[in-house]
């Protein structure tokens, strides 16, 4: 029998995606998307924040565990690519060179980024898992201070967390415009061939620019510069609220779960509703559900003891559709 959390005062959240606009059409209503703690909608070019969403189930949910405030976070943002717009040419930047400036400085500011956090930044951009800080290192063998304080400990696991989902959201915007710029390539593609007529003028077809013809660019931005989802739902974890349900539509999380022994399974009605309020019969078709720890739902091989908050354990809900 599949026990469930009443979901009525808990939400429904995607995973791993921190923006609505890049989750899939098949979406079903009740999906709230975490918020990475920035106000809503900003520029990330600096200009007037964007129109608020029309309605509040179109907002991003906002944690009450997050650490930074708004203004935090848009500061945190400044500097993290203020650190990437001036360094190196290389494909993640030049890290030894900030490293060093970084050393040679001595700058305290509430946001500068230490060697660890530069170490953990470029292992999130190569898709790799979180690495541990070096005080953590050294305090698992016994060389750092056991006297610190639980409770800024546990903020500073979470300051962490909320910069890596801040520089996600980032790079999801740069997702979006990515296949902003591919989509009008490719109505611009299409317009052009209905111009020089390639579907009627066989001559025009067998050009070797224009053989085969295609107007639309395969794949998306998130080929490209996508974080790793591992990092993202790991980093997700010290904020989601006990009895939260976690959905997703991505196909390659299913896969990855299924292949590391998590046994969904399908619903009925009545549970689809005890998890989501707006699902029904409907929704209950169309996907498939399962309890598991959270390490188990970031693609870990275990639980990890210094973060305690991947031994929780949460309903999952998968897309049966995008499964397939």
């Amino acid at each position: 029998m599949v026990t469930m959390h009443n979901a009525s005062e808990h939400p429904v959240l995607y995973i791993p995606l921190l923006h609505r606009e890049l989750a899939p059409a098949c979406l079903p209503e009740g999906v709230a998307f975490l918020s990475a703690g920035l106000p809503a909608a900003p520029s990330v070019a600096g200009g007037a924040p964007q129109a608020p969403a029309t309605s509040p189930a179109a907002a991003p949910w906002r944690s009450p565990l997050l650490p930074l405030s708004e203004a935090e976070a848009r500061a945190c943002l400044a500097e993290l690519l203020d650190f990437g717009m001036n360094v190196g040419s290389g494909p993640h930047g030049d890290l030894a060179a900030m490293v060093a400036a970084l050393e040679s400085a001595h700058d305290e500011a509430p946001f500068s980024l230490g060697r660890s956090e530069l170490a953990a930044l470029e292992n999130f951009a190569s898709g790799g898992p979180g690495e541990k800080d070096e005080k953590d290192e050294k305090d698992e063998k016994g060389g750092g201070a056991a006297s610190e304080d639980p409770a800024q400990a546990d903020r500073n696991r979470r300051i962490a967390a909320q910069k890596t989902l801040i520089l996600a959201w980032h790079l999801e915007e740069r997702v979006r415009e990515l296949d902003a710029l591919k989509e009008k390539f490719s109505r611009s593609r299409e317009s052009l061939a209905d111009i020089l007529g390639v579907e009627t003028d066989e001559e025009l077809r067998e050009m070797p620019a224009l053989d085969p013809y295609s107007a639309m660019l395969p794949g998306s931005g998130a080929d490209i510069i996508g974080p790793s989802w591992r990092v993202i739902v790991e980093n997700m974890g010290p904020f989601l609220p006990d009895g939260a349900v976690l959905f997703t539509c991505d196909a390659e999380i299913s896969a990855t779960l299924r292949d590391g022994g998590a046994a969904f399974s399908p619903i009925t009605a009545e549970q689809a509703a005890r998890l989501c309020p707006a699902w029904g019969a409907k929704v209950a078709k169309l996907v498939v559900h399962a309890r598991l720890p959270l390490w188990q739902v970031a693609g870990r091989p275990g639980p990890d003891a210094a973060r305690p908050w991947l031994d929780r354990v949460f309903d999952v809900v998968c897309c049966g559709k995008c499964a397939r």
